[in-house]
């Protein structure tokens, strides 16, 4: 099967690329053997640059034998804009999630939570999400503190480890 694309499709499809891979190895410190046919298929599409006259988005490392997103692609392409938003927005979900789960289970305990029917549950959250939304919306983490001996404030609220 033979794919035909615009260069236009082409540039969406590096930008694809782009964000598969942030998603699958942005936070490892090794490549998983299950993210190899991510791999190959990346170096087939990046392979094929000139043929769109992208060459300028990619650059082919030959110590390596592999190619790479150039420089340019990586700090001007819009892939990070689309990161950067998604983990903004995945950072702030997932902290008002885990609080609102905390709180619930300090309240009612874990026995209960997991007696509670999803619509329960849900409405015992609500309370929660609403306040911890408030609270980052106004307030971001500026009001967030570790409350734990280890740690002394002074006066300009900085802290350090004692």
């Amino acid at each position: 099967m033979k794919l035909d694309l615009t260069r236009a499709e082409y540039l969406t499809l590096l930008i694809a690329m782009q964000l598969a891979d942030w998603v699958l190895h942005a936070h490892q410190a090794d490549e998983a053997d299950e993210t190899q046919p991510f791999r190959a298929l990346e170096q087939k599409v990046f392979a094929l640059a000139g043929d769109f006259g992208c060459e300028h988005l990619v650059e082919y490392v030959e110590e390596d034998g592999r190619f790479y997103a150039s420089a340019e692609f990586d700090e001007t392409g819009p892939a990070m804009e689309f990161i950067e938003e998604f983990e903004n927005e995945s950072f702030w979900n997932e902290l008002l999630e885990r609080l609102v789960e905390r709180d619930l289970l300090r309240q009612l305990g874990e026995k209960t939570v997991e007696g509670l029917d999803p619509e329960e549950r849900e409405i015992r959250e609500e309370p929660y999400r609403r306040v911890y939304g408030d609270e980052f919306a106004t307030h971001g983490v500026d009001r967030l503190e570790i409350l734990d001996q280890r740690y002394v404030g002074d006066a300009k609220n900085k802290r350090k480890l004692s």
